[in-house]
């Protein structure tokens, strides 16, 4: 697989990452009464037209940072289960410590139990020491497709739907070469955890939808004050709608927190697909 050589900034972003997630993490993972700001999410409709996959519809969801399991995650789960899925996506962050990997499983054994459910790797999933081919392991054990720069085709009988799993472009991991070519019945959906892949593609990639993360919509939203956090990766896209040469990106605010368990006027998202 070729990867563009990580700029140094970039792998000292990749370090420092690393070590701030491990104390950051693990000591509010056990104190979620300090959480604020995350407990109820808002829920956002795209419509796409496309006559083979018309009636069905996906759910999208992003940024977990799912150390341990809470009660807010049971109100993700029936929100899932109330918008009545065919394919569940989630593009990356994951976890950030290797102790969350139950907690994790736990959370997406049920998502499984209402869709098939296809994920992607961001990077703080990498930050968190667990090995890609440990991720993969559990991912197999639990009938979860990990996708790391690979591409699941689904027949839909009408039609087919690529779903396109690119590894982190944040960290320089994606590699386009995955995109299938396109066809008349095929509809290309690309999911990548950072909106700098949309800056990555080149005229001959085809995709007819990118869903991403990775900004948490900026976390902290205070009126009028510009938004000031957005990690490396983000390209100034903070969320909802985006598109470059005909290109369509939607970013997704997440569901988790970022080194401080505290949203500001930023609700946590979850993201319905529907085609007609």
């Amino acid at each position: 697989m070729m990867r563009r050589r990580m700029p140094w900034s970039d792998r000292l972003r990749y370090f420092v990452g690393h070590c701030l997630s491990e104390p950051f993490y693990r000591v509010f993972s056990w104190v979620p009464h300090w959480e604020y700001g995350l407990s109820s999410h808002d829920v956002s409709t795209l419509t796409h037209a496309h006559p083979a996959l018309a009636g069905r519809r996906a759910v999208h969801l992003s940024d977990l940072h799912l150390d341990r399991y809470h009660s807010r995650h049971d109100g993700v789960v029936e929100t899932v289960e109330r918008l009545r899925p065919d394919w569940i996506f989630i593009t990356g962050d994951l976890l950030n410590v290797p102790e969350g990997l139950p907690h994790l499983f736990r959370f997406l054994a049920r998502l499984r139990e209402i869709a098939p459910l296809y994920i992607t790797l961001g990077n703080h999933d990498h930050y968190s020491g667990v090995p890609v081919s440990h991720y993969a392991e559990l991912a197999d054990r639990h009938k979860i497709t990990l996708l790391v720069n690979q591409t699941a085709l689904i027949d839909t009988g009408a039609g087919e739907l690529a779903i396109v799993g690119v590894d982190d472009p944040s960290l320089h991991r994606a590699d386009l070469r995955c995109l299938p070519p396109r066809t008349d019945r095929r509809f290309t959906l690309l999911l990548a955890h950072a909106p700098n892949i949309l800056d990555q593609m080149e005229a001959h990639h085809e995709v007819d939808l990118i869903l991403c993360g990775h900004s948490h919509g900026g976390q902290w939203r205070i009126p009028g004050v510009p938004t000031f956090w957005l990690p490396p990766g983000c390209a100034g896209r903070i969320d909802g709608h985006h598109e470059v040469q005909g290109r369509r990106l939607y970013v997704n605010r997440g569901l988790g927190w970022s080194f401080l368990p505290f949203r500001f006027n930023c609700r946590p998202e979850i993201v319905l697909v529907e085609w007609e």
